[in-house]
């Protein structure tokens, strides 16, 4: 039986977008996907590509290109053939824009929706689903927790079996300043070295104030049907926790269940799982109605890693599976 055919749409071609680029191609064989191609790109830097080469990261930079605004981009998504669109744009937690004017664009024109953009599953959740099962397509979103870690889609393996509690700890760039803390480091040091790493940006309020994973609790939330907004999570950072807190096993905690959703610094006790998860890693905890606690470790941000997130829901459109033999 032949591969679905399917055109892609890549919407933001910056690090992620190029990280998707590079991996569906160079996977396309092992996942009987031939018939699957990137039809256009676009990018307010970049302008659009159609038809892309597979060497277009070597030529990004050398060729002319017009930068496009906002309404160019909604144009350029109503006007493509293509059935399913990536969003790969900046995040954006106060209205979620332009990502949810892209992702509303798509949707109204036919086609199906993968975003790792946090903003407007965290901020808008409720309204962008009525606007896709309005228009009969899927908006699906694995990169927005854990990137392609296994997090809430482990869910799919287990069916009748009810989510009671999620905790985790789902930003990397704060594990990483605490467990340097942990061994002594003050936290401007600490932070400056997350900086030099790449691990935390130049202004890492998103971070280390809790409002990066606080989005993730509403995510969370919404998959779980507990719906609460970004609004409604209670928020505390890391700004204020010490290096004798932080060796007694603090954590940026995120913590979800039917009853409220909160993140904040906890300090877990010897024996906890999530105490031992150092450095960038993440880790989530879902405790179950027939398995009790199940943890997932594993890398929670980068370039291949989101990529991964982003191949997984194409392949849950495409309704393929990898064999696991």
């Amino acid at each position: 039986m032949p591969a679905k055919k399917c055109n892609i749409m890549i919407v933001g071609f910056g690090t992620v977008g190029q990280g998707f680029f590079e991996l569906l191609n160079s996977k396309k064989e092992i996942l009987g996907n031939r018939n699957c191609e990137v039809s256009e790109i676009v990018d307010i830097k970049f302008g659009i590509i159609k038809n892309p080469e597979r060497d277009v990261l070597k030529r990004i930079g050398e060729q002319k290109t017009v930068a496009l605004s906002n309404d160019d981009v909604i144009k350029a998504i109503k006007e493509s053939k293509a059935n399913i669109m990536c969003e790969f744009t900046w995040v954006n937690y106060r209205d979620a824009e332009p990502a949810f004017s892209f992702i509303k664009a798509a949707l109204e024109s036919g086609k199906d929706v993968i975003t790792t953009n946090k903003g407007p599953i965290a901020v808008r959740f409720k309204e962008m689903m009525e606007i896709a099962k309005r228009n009969g397509r899927r908006v699906l979103f694995k990169g927005t927790v854990m990137a392609g870690t296994p997090s809430f889609n482990i869910m799919k393996l287990l069916p009748g079996s009810e989510v009671i509690k999620v905790r985790g700890i789902l930003n990397g760039t704060t594990n990483y300043i605490l467990t340097r803390m942990a061994e002594g480091v003050d936290y401007p040091v600490a932070l400056k070295e997350a900086q030099e790493k790449g691990y935390a940006e130049a202004d890492p309020t998103n971070d280390v104030d809790g409002y990066d994973a606080a989005a993730k609790a509403a995510i969370i939330s919404n998959v779980f049907g507990w719906n609460y907004g970004m609004k409604d999570v209670k928020i505390k950072g890391i700004r204020n926790v010490t290096r004798e807190e932080a060796a007694a096993g603090a954590k940026l905690l995120v913590s979800v269940d039917r009853n409220g959703a909160s993140v904040g610094p906890e300090i877990l006790q010897n024996g906890e799982i999530l105490r031992e998860v150092k450095g960038v890693m993440n880790a989530i905890e879902i405790e179950t109605d027939t398995l009790g606690k199940i943890y997932v470790i594993g890398p929670g941000a980068g370039r291949m890693a989101t990529a991964q997130a982003a191949l997984t829901d194409l392949m849950e459109i495409l309704g393929k599976e990898k064999s696991l033999n």
